[in-house]
């Protein structure tokens, strides 16, 4: 076992994946806790999908640390895990390391560059060795290269969101919010953002019947701008109304009472509810005087028992007079849609 130990003292940053699994082989790795149960950890360099190609090392060791239960009697750099601090003083100022205390009088560091370029930090506890980690040659200047690639990528998300939220905050306008939704619409990259444009400048024109299946088979997670624009129409079926006030799940927030407030204060998606809440003043109004699609409500409302609301909350929540069945044109998934013609582009 000391030969084997004796090995893995030899292990240093810059190594090699490939190199690490000889002394550390795949299939023993349950026998030797890849390191941890002989006191060592090992840490690679962050993927390419994290950090730029200049700073990425996946595949290459940039620390290698040393604690108990590694053994005393195998120093490293002529240091011992367990060493008193005194017995290591002549070997630290040899090497000319920097001494810095933390806020805990318990602990005590030292950092500095080894001969061979490696930078070396040891951390004592109670005047003994605890943890000695060699890191790569200009490990701290990496770190830096890292941490200002973080921070811009940090401010390009952040403007990139407010792009990405600038619709929401458009209230007077109906067009601008959903061209505004589109211009920066690309949760995933199944779609470009050309395509979300082409969607709403096609809704623009669409008929309401079109309306109505663009709204059955909306995909929830690109957004709800689509939705509210085409719950704003005027010539808005009603069907299509409510299959979107239903949309809004109106049971998960029965516990609130219709106070905005508390849905603010984290009972719930503000957005979805705003968009409910509105439907529901609009139908209450007689807004969607059009009534040409079929609808049948009997299955929202079943979903809406299981929670048991209250008169008072269901008052609060749901629309009221609302007719459970209207016999009109069936336009739904399982006929096809009724035959309506829609754009090989749509977003679904």
């Amino acid at each position: 076992m000391i030969d084997y130990v004796s090995l893995i003292a030899r292990l240093r940053p810059l190594m090699t994946r490939t190199e690490i699994d000889q002394t550390f082989p795949k299939d023993r790795y349950d026998e030797h806790g890849f390191g941890g149960k002989f006191g060592i950890q090992i840490y690679y360099g962050p993927d390419a999908t994290r950090v730029p190609d200049a700073i990425a090392r996946d595949h290459i060791v940039e620390r290698v640390s040393f604690e108990a239960p590694f053994p005393a009697d195998i120093p490293i750099y002529g240091f011992s895990i367990g060493m008193a601090r005194e017995d290591a003083e002549a070997e630290i100022a040899r090497l000319g390391l920097d001494a810095s205390q933390p806020p805990n009088p318990d602990y005590f560091n030292f950092t500095g560059k080894l001969p061979d370029g490696f930078e070396i930090w040891m951390g004592f506890k109670k005047d003994r060795l605890e943890r000695l980690t060699l890191n790569q040659p200009n490990q701290s200047e990496i770190e830096e290269e890292r941490r200002r690639f973080h921070e811009m990528r940090h401010e390009i998300e952040r403007h990139q969101r407010e792009l990405r939220d600038a619709w929401k905050s458009i209230s007077d306008d109906d067009d601008a919010m959903l061209l505004g939704w589109a211009r920066h619409c690309q949760p995933w990259e199944d779609y470009k953002p050309s395509e979300f444009m082409r969607y709403a400048e096609w809704l623009r024109t669409a008929d309401a019947d079109q309306r109505h299946v663009a709204a059955l088979s909306w995909n929830w997670d690109y957004g709800l701008a689509p939705l509210m624009w085409i719950s704003r129409r005027d010539d808005c079926d009603l069907a299509t109304a409510l299959h979107i006030f239903f949309g809004c799940s109106p049971e998960f927030y029965l516990k609130t009472g219709g106070d905005r407030a508390l849905v603010a204060g984290g009972h719930g998606e503000l957005l979805t509810f705003d968009l409910m809440m509105d439907i529901k003043k609009r139908i209450e109004r007689g807004f969607y005087r059009r009534s040409s699609v079929s609808f049948d409500l009997s299955h929202p409302f079943e979903i809406l028992e299981r929670y048991k609301p209250t008169p008072e909350q269901r008052a609060a929540l749901i629309p009221a007079g609302l007719p459970t069945k209207f016999e009109g044109r069936r336009i739904d998934y399982y006929n096809g849609f009724g035959g309506v013609e829609m754009p090989a582009f749509r977003i679904n």
